[in-house]
């Protein structure tokens, strides 16, 4: 299931939500050569578009190196220009994958692709983001699903210090480090207790074994979502921001399949009434409030849960697919579920 923008949107990247099934390893291990004929076309767009490769790679012996040049020799006469926007994000994640090992998915990661994942504040934090190299604040793409490699679907745009908090650590370890630090009630590495949550939530969001529960933050633009409770509960998240949402609420009860659905579905939205009538005018405090909303209050996830509880994962498909999308939204029907 995937929620896309209808229109352009402002500097608040716009909500993607899916559900795919895993990708299929390719039918061979990649070879030297593929990684070399892999680094020298990352050189040669390098080139191509008039950016310099980093200092480490300037060398005789480096594939990067000698597909730049060979870049550099097409472009000589060229006249040069600024990089269209996400250019460079595309190149520095291709080369960080290559540099890493990691196969990379050129054919839907492209610089189009990445500008949709540019936030003007982490999901896990909530500081705003920063270009300046080496800030902890600065942003970030990474793979949520640390075992696999650069794909479509698990990528999101963080702050420095959620991408090393992040590094190498599984979903299950995720919430023990919550855990701990909600124990020690300060911050571990440079993340508060709430921050850690919100952290295990984003790689739930994409973990087909992890238990659906509910979800800390609406989950960031481009995410596909293994659960398709979490994609409803977004799309209740969503809903409350713009007027007429008890409307759109009582489109929800009326779509439900039984008459105990309908009832907990009309319970529910009796809860989230008064949420939507005290949020603050600006964003992204609006946002903020709806997110915490659904950890703070004990009744609210009491009705959720009974909720989904009564819907199988098939019926909250359908669901999805009957309600009305959030508003500047399309809603789109992914043929199985995926988790990359």
């Amino acid at each position: 299931m995937t929620t896309r923008p209808t229109a352009p949107q402002s500097s608040s990247t716009p909500l993607q939500l899916s559900l795919v099934a895993a990708v299929p390893m390719p039918d061979r291990a990649p070879t030297a050569a593929d990684a070399d004929a892999r680094a020298w076309q990352i050189g040669r767009d390098h080139a191509r578009h008039g950016l310099a490769l980093p200092a480490a790679h300037l060398h005789a012996g480096s594939p990067l190196y000698a597909g730049w040049c060979a870049g550099q020799a097409r472009r000589s006469t060229a006249r040069h220009r600024d990089p269209a926007p996400g250019l460079r994000s595309w190149l520095l994640l291709r080369l960080q994958a290559w540099c890493e090992g990691l196969d990379y998915d050129d054919a839907l990661l492209t610089p189009n692709y990445l500008r949709q994942l540019e936030a003007p504040h982490c999901p896990v934090t909530r500081q705003q983001l920063v270009d300046e190299q080496g800030d902890p604040r600065e942003r970030v793409v990474v793979r949520l699903l640390q075992h696999e490699g650069y794909r479509a679907g698990h990528l999101v745009q963080l702050s420095r210090v959620a991408a090393q908090a992040l590094q190498d650590r599984s979903l299950a370890e995720l919430q023990q480090r919550a855990l701990l630090a909600l124990r020690l009630a300060e911050p571990l590495d440079g993340l508060t207790p709430s921050a850690w949550a919100r952290l295990a939530s984003l790689v739930a969001y994409v973990t087909p074994s992890a238990e659906a529960g509910v979800q800390r933050l609406l989950p960031p633009n481009r995410l596909r979502l293994a659960h398709p409770e979490q994609a409803l509960q977004a799309w209740l998240t969503r809903q409350l921001l713009n007027p007429g949402w008890s409307q759109r609420l009582q489109t929800l009860t009326e779509a439900m399949p039984s008459v105990a659905t309908h009832q907990a579905a009309r319970l529910l939205s009796a809860v989230l009434a008064p949420h939507a009538l005290c949020l603050p005018a600006e964003m992204p405090a609006r946002l903020w409030m709806l997110e915490d909303m659904w950890t703070q209050d004990a009744r609210l996830q009491r009705r959720w849960l009974q909720l989904v509880a009564l819907l199988s994962p098939l019926t909250l498909e359908r669901l999805l697919q009957k309600l009305p999308a959030p508003a500047g939204w399309v809603v789109e029907q992914h043929a199985s579920l995926l988790a990359a």
